[in-house]
């Protein structure tokens, strides 16, 4: 275990981010992976800080997690030494956050237990040794320097020295408590004293400036004898004491971490199969008895969703079974075996770092090896000894602080006044931001820098939020006697309805004066978790789609879902299409995931009703996409299940087109959300056999066998499905595969043509059709568009040559041709001029561009083989197809598409291939002729002007 909980470092100071680091540097393995994970700039921007002065911290994060009431809480009591009741039996709601209560000695792994600021004096102390190492480097510097340069490096040195400890934290604005407490008592605690260099130099500067960090120091200095050596180095250790209930299963997703060390708690006097005192409401199955080993099964699954990597075995598990002291040895170890025997076929099983078995009993000698164990695991994990900038240490005393004050938000105008009074200080704006994204993505603050409405607010303490829900699931007892307050409580423990009366009746100025105070922000927080969510719903007319003043929480959801609300209609004159299926290849999700994903969901389409009810349920609703369509998005186990129903009843493409934004909004929101959650689960997309149970999690067939072949076989039911059938509407881009082509090309020769067919001419007309669709209004032509944005086009010099801007700005007033773009300048324009692409479709249009200069203009040969072909068939074929739905005009999209289905029919043969370009050439050979007679004519006004002009 390598020594030392904070041991400052300076280097030579540069003067902002450079991309130029050493070689050292971006091989460093403890840079923080949060950081690398971050855009380059961010990266830069962190080595720079690092640079000026680094330290290496050491921190434990210790998460309690199990089933209920199996003794979580009184296990965190008794690691941290607190007196306990072991008669006595009270529940967790939420999640108990013991922060930074506990230090851990790096030389000797021994618990200390921290006293009243004691992490106030150990940042301080990380600070002052900061100060020292700046005060002997310098020392050090003047020794060996000449003489004549000593008194202008002197004065520099001393310059830097000052500024580096001349800090403020007491807030300007908007807090009324101070961020920093005044210490009037000496505290026992490990604080380093500063050298007599530094000494002297901090009071040569008692009489230039008052300063809360100098008068500190100097309280330091004057009770220094009075504290432990400074040289014992520890690593902070907090604890996360989860509750065990399931409704607050859907919050604790958001804290569980890579960083941290589990300690997974069971009931030894409980066997594995024995029903959880708890209800479980998980998919759509509704209220689910759960056994002891489920639960043990789910959270394994929960913690191994946030691993970095599926082999890493990060982060580590703990196995402790509570009343060991009322099972013999034996019996114990069997039950531990029993569990691993459980998990050894699946991948979780790697999270698993030991077990040990504790007595229900006030003094038990295993705590002291659990906590040996929690110390080597600890200093196993990757982050151990990571580096960070000893500037941020200020801003983070500043936050600590204000957390201990009891300040739960803060504006971020607040933190730029802290961070601007003092001279130990983070530089500028951008790296407060750097600043803030870090602590938020090691789970220390809420900070969303990128969201309207909270870009401007930092949450200092997470489990604010939890508090939040907290206080609303368990107020029953508190409204009791408001008949009409608690019957809208019932509906939100049965229907996940919140509504702002029952918001306001527990949220009161009295009983809850942070969520009272911030109400607002808190539900736009919420939202923005996807913990919560206001739904759609159309109005009276059925036309108009209105927000509901509402919110739904699908985590409190537990009513089941009707068989016949997710079965087939089975009517035949009401078209269904496949069932399209995102299953979890880890053969796990965790619940929350779906609760964000349908909270996301609301927001986005109106629930459907039927005989004016909601058509929601516990892992399911049916949501109405538009008069016709109706989606229905279901839950069960690791799969997620979608079905459109009317689909056909307009035209085959509106049907296609709905489903297709569909899938895309799905896996958009699951990508998003799975990121948001800081885990690694990844999904594939499958197809159910229309012969399975609905939510059968057999006969799924992968779409990426779909698209290979004409024909697939069911064995379940003995039965030959159609491909296409089974990718109709979801995947109408995918449909026409190469392998239906009835005549394919045979020759390499042939094989060019098809492709150079789409590139060249089919290519630059859906892109000319989407564009004027983009760009073209009643009120705007595609002139007036392109002159609003001259201004941008010429700036973005060699994209826009002057041969392409001759023809969007012809000379003397002629309107531009579209029918003169091609797919260069189209795809210039998409990329850099229209803004109303998403990201996917700029791909594409991204990828026709490239595959039609590798193709076709830059083209060694003329020939195509058989194996490339195909690859190049289903994505250019793809990316038009799609295009051409986005084009809103239903009689084009139909064309392109069997423009293309009558090629897949048929090929295009050389032969055919140079008719078509004969047809051109005879087209502009034509245009020729006409614009030869044109000249000639004008030619002949122009001379007759003149003459007439000479004679008069």
């Amino acid at each position: 275990v390598d020594v030392g909980q904070s041991t400052a470092e300076t280097e030579t100071p540069s003067s902002g981010p450079s991309s130029e680091d050493t070689e050292d540097e971006k091989q460093d393995p403890i840079i923080p992976s949060e950081v690398l994970n971050m855009d380059p700039r961010s990266i830069a921007m962190f080595k720079k800080a690092l640079r000026d002065g680094k330290e290496n911290v050491f921190n434990i994060r210790l998460m309690i997690v199990g089933p209920y009431d199996v003794g979580k809480t009184t296990l965190m009591k008794r690691l941290l030494g607190k007196d306990v009741n072991i008669c006595e039996r009270q529940s967790t709601e939420g999640i108990d956050i013991q922060k930074e209560c506990c230090k851990v000695s790096l030389t000797t792994g021994e618990w200390i237990m921290q006293v009243e600021n004691a992490e106030h004096y150990l940042r301080l102390n990380r600070l002052v040794q900061f100060l020292n190492q700046q005060v002997q480097q310098k020392s050090n510097d003047k020794e060996q320097e000449p003489k004549e340069m000593d008194a202008h490096v002197s004065s520099a040195k001393q310059d830097n020295v000052n500024a580096q400890h001349d800090i403020s934290v007491r807030a300007k604005q908007d807090i009324h408590q101070e961020v920093m407490p005044t210490l009037s008592q000496p505290v026992e605690s490990p604080i380093a004293t500063l050298s007599p260099e530094a000494s002297s130099e901090v009071e040569s500067r008692e009489n230039e400036q008052k300063d809360p960090v100098m008068e500190i120091i100097k309280l330091v200095n004057k009770n220094s004898d009075k504290l432990e050596n400074s040289l014992e180095k520890y690593a902070k250790l907090g604890l996360w004491d989860f509750a065990g209930q399931y409704v607050f299963y859907s919050t604790h997703q958001i804290f569980l971490s890579d960083r941290a060390i589990y300690i997974l708690v069971i009931d030894l006097s409980q066997p594995t199969t024995a029903l959880t005192k708890d209800a479980c409401f998980l998919d759509t199955a509704g209220l689910k008895p759960c056994e002891v080993l489920d639960m043990i099964n789910t959270w394994m699954n929960s913690i191994h969703s946030c691993t970095p990597s599926p082999q890493s075995g990060i982060p580590g598990v703990i196995l402790v079974g509570t009343h060991g002291d009322m099972i013999p040895e034996k019996s114990q170890k069997e039950f531990f075996e029993e569990i691993i025997r459980s998990l050894k076929d699946k991948p979780t099983h790697i999270h698993l770092k030991g077990y040990i078995a504790i007595d229900n009993t006030l003094q038990d000698p295993r705590l002291e090896e659990l906590k040996r164990i929690i110390f080597e695991q600890a200093s196993k994990q990757p982050h151990w000894g990571e580096e960070t900038p000893v500037r941020w240490i200020p801003m983070e005393q500043a936050i600590m602080e204000m957390k201990y004050s009891g300040i739960k938000v803060v504006r971020i105008s607040v933190l730029d006044e802290i961070n601007k009074s003092g001279s130990v200080r983070i530089e500028g704006k951008e790296e407060m931001d750097l600043f803030l994204r870090f602590q938020h993505a090691i789970g220390l603050i809420l900070y969303f820098s990128a969201e309207e409405g909270l870009r401007d607010t930092v949450v200092l303490d997470p489990q604010w939020t939890i508090d939040a829900l907290k206080s609303l699931i368990t107020a029953e007892i508190f409204i009791s006697d408001k008949p009409g307050i608690l019957s809208k409580w019932f509906e939100m423990r049965d229907n996940g309805k919140l509504t702002r009366d029952l918001i306001d009746a527990v949220w009161t100025k009295e009983k809850y004066p942070d969520f009272h105070d911030n109400k607002d922000y808190l539900l736009l927080l919420m939202e923005k978790l996807n913990i919560i969510a206001r739904p759609k719903s159309y109005g009276e007319d059925g036309t108009e789609v209105k927000v509901e003043d509402y919110y739904l929480a699908p985590c409190m959801l537990r009513e089941a879902v009707p068989k016949e609300i997710i079965s087939p209609e089975s009517d035949p004159d009401v078209g269904n299409t496949s069932v399209l299926c995102f299953v979890c290849t880890a053969k796990f999700l965790p619940p929350p995931v779906f609760h964000r994903l349908l909270a996301a969901c609301l927001t986005h389409w109106p629930i459907a009703k039927q005989l004016n009810r909601n058509l929601i349920y516990c892992g399911c609703c049916v949501f109405r996409l538009d008069n016709v369509h109706r989606l229905t998005i279901y839950f069960r186990d690791y799969v997620i299940f979608t079905r459109v129903k009317g689909v056909g009843a307009i035209n085959m493409h509106q049907s296609s087109v709905v489903c297709n934004e569909v899938k895309s909004f799905i896996h958009e929101n699951l990508k998003r959300i799975v990121g948001t959650l800081g885990q690694s689960l990844q999904f594939d997309q499958h197809i159910q056999c229309p012969k399975t149970d609905p939510e059968s999690l057999e006969d799924l067939i992968a779409v990426s066998d779909l698209r290979k072949s004409a024909k697939v076989f069911c064995d379940s039911h003995d039965k030959m499905l159609e491909s296409q059938n089974l990718l109709q509407f979801w995947f109408e881009d995918r449909v026409t595969y190469a392998g239906a082509m009835s005549s394919p090309p045979t020759s390499d020769t042939d094989r060019f043509m098809c492709i150079a067919y789409l590139l060249v001419d089919v290519g630059p007309r859906v892109l000319r059709q989407l564009l004027s669709h983009h760009t073209v209004t009643p009120t705007c032509t595609l002139d007036q568009y392109l002159a609003k944005h001259k201004t941008t086009i010429n700036s973005l010099g060699r994209l826009f040559n002057q041969s392409l801007k001759d023809i969007m700005f012809p000379a003397n007033g002629v309107a531009t041709n579209l029918d003169d773009y091609d797919i260069t300048l189209l795809s210039a324009i998409f990329l850099n001029i229209v803004p109303s692409l998403n990201q996917k479709q700029l791909d594409m249009v991204k990828s026709l561009r490239e595959e039609r200069n590798k193709l076709y203009g830059h083209a060694k040969s003329c020939q195509i083989g058989a194996n490339d072909f195909q690859t190049y068939w289903n994505d250019i074929s793809s990316a038009l197809t799609t295009l051409s739905q986005q084009c809103m005009d239903a009689a084009f999209a139909a064309k392109i598409s069997q423009e293309i289905q009558c090629i897949q029919k048929a090929g295009i043969h050389a032969g055919s291939y140079l008719g078509i370009l004969k047809t051109l050439f005879g087209k502009m050979e034509t245009f020729e002729g006409v614009l030869q007679n044109v000249t000639a004519r004008v030619q002949v006004l122009e001379s007759n002007q003149t003459s007439s002009a000479s004679e008069s």
